[in-house]
């Protein structure tokens, strides 16, 4: 092996997958240690402050593995007490490490005082603004926070030039919130932003988006001159993401700030929810509005929704906007993958006949249709909707494969009985209804003749929910 040169042994340590693999090789000669460390530090998973502080040591020693560190997970984040494992000169290199990277000897001094007192933000913020090379991100946010929203707004602020992380790389990002004894914490768009505006960002996933509404007094949109201009500005630029997913989140103007930066998105999932104190109703034309300006062309799977929480009522009262039409598909020309909920998805009102049939408000190029929230009086016309369109498969709708229909197709629980009969008590668990097999029972036989795959669905019912 002392003939084989560096670099080939270099080649030979990016292959190594297991983590363990890479620590035995750490440990078999000085020279194996200095070149697998590599290895080693690709990727990072810190579940408290004791890992992190352990890795800030390491990367004290040796600073040249803060920029081989490629995944990094804080997603899993436990608070835990930490023990002092710094030097004196341990210490100096943390405190000039966050000279470099504050704007000021005030922020300078309280990220030391705020290092030294084990803040947990203060030591995340340092691993990440070190480790700036990396492509994956999986991050907790603490409830509130000095550190982390300043250091990812300041690497996209082209107009400084202050030394700072940049993320130049960083491709994939899921970001959520720490649990604590109050509640979780949300994220604002703005929050989102900089992330959008990094060169290599391709995907983004985020728990609880809550889209603000800027009103005057008299419930009206905010429209000055200023607003305007922040606008254009947003607007005007573009991003180079392609996959959103947004869980458990509440978007007012369907995020419209964020989706027309992505001319390249192909994949938006989005999961409403109306349980936040800021809620607002579902709005369909919202996000409708939002895509059609600039990703109708490139757009492959779109979930609006994933099983989301729809109240009737929400903290403005009552919600007239969660049963809106979300509009016509049929320019959305690369669509395969649609997850949605009846009403968003026919325009039916208050009668049982779409004013647009199915046939006419899909793309040809559809794959897969996931209905959601269908009750079971409208269940006789969706099943005609469904029927309808596999009458022209072969002509205009070839791709299709499959068709879910999920919704309340259970025995409400005040009309269960002792025996069991419809999914009762003595069954042990619920179960779809009979009658609701019977109404399916013609587009059951139309999907099999077609070769087409059909699940029908009742989040009350857990088998019925599992993939196939």
């Amino acid at each position: 092996m002392d003939t084989v040169p560096d670099d080939v042994i270099l080649l030979i340590g990016d292959c190594l997958e297991d983590r363990g693999d890479c620590y035995n090789a750490v440990l078999v000669s000085r020279r194996f240690h200095t070149l697998f460390s590599r290895a080693l530090f690709r990727s990072a998973a810190l579940k408290n402050l004791v890992q992190v502080q352990l890795l800030l040591k390491a990367i004290v020693r040796q600073p040249r593995l803060a920029s081989v560190i490629r995944s990094l997970d804080l997603s899993l984040w436990e608070s835990a007490p930490a023990q002092p494992i710094f030097s004196p000169d341990d210490l100096a290199q943390l405190s000039t490490w966050t000279k470099d990277f504050s704007y000021s000897q005030e922020e300078h001094l309280q990220w030391e005082r705020d290092l030294l007192d084990n803040e947990e933000e203060a030591w995340i913020a340092l691993v990440l603004s070190l480790a700036n090379n990396i492509k994956q991100l999986k991050l907790a946010y603490p409830r509130e926070n000095k550190y982390i929203n300043r250091m990812f707004d300041r690497a996209v602020n082209l107009g400084s030039s202050h030394e700072r992380p940049v993320f130049l790389r960083l491709e994939e990002v899921s970001l959520s919130h720490m649990e604590d004894e109050l509640s979780k914490g949300s994220f604002s768009p703005a929050q989102l932003r900089p992330f959008f505006q990094m060169p290599s960002m391709r995907s983004v996933s985020a728990d609880t988006v809550i889209e603000p509404v800027l009103s005057n007094g008299d419930n009206a949109p905010i429209a000055d001159e200023e607003a305007n201009q922040s606008l254009a500005e947003e607007l005007s630029q573009t991003s180079q993401i392609t996959e959103i997913t947004l869980n458990t989140s509440n978007a007012s103007h369907g995020l419209d700030t964020l989706l027309n930066m992505c001319p390249s998105l192909n994949s938006l999932k989005y999961q409403h929810s109306d349980d936040h104190a800021l809620a607002l109703g579902f709005q369909p034309s919202s996000f409708f509005s939002s895509l059609s300006s600039t990703t109708k062309p490139n757009l492959q799977t779109l979930w609006l929704d994933n099983l989301g929480t729809h109240h009737a009522f929400t903290s403005n009262g009552l919600n007239e906007t969660y049963d809106g039409y979300f509009g016509s598909l049929a320019e959305f020309t690369a669509l395969k993958d649609l997850r949605i909920r009846l009403p968003n998805l026919l325009d039916a009102g208050y009668t049982f006949e779409p004013a647009t049939p199915l046939t006419e408000i899909l793309p040809s190029s559809i794959e897969r249709v996931y209905v959601e929230s269908c009750k079971e009086n409208s269940l006789p016309m969706l099943v005609e909707q469904l029927r309808s369109l596999l009458e022209v498969r072969k002509e205009r709708f070839k791709g299709l494969q499959r068709v879910d229909i999920e919704g309340f197709f259970h025995v409400d629980d005040e009309d269960l009985d002792d025996s069991g009969a419809d999914g009762g008590a003595g069954t042990g668990a619920r179960v779809i209804k009979e009658q609701v097999f019977e109404v399916a029972k013609p587009l059951r036989e139309a999907c099999e003749d077609a070769g087409v795959q059909l699940f029908l669905r009742d989040r009350a019912c857990a088998q019925t929910m599992v993939e196939a």
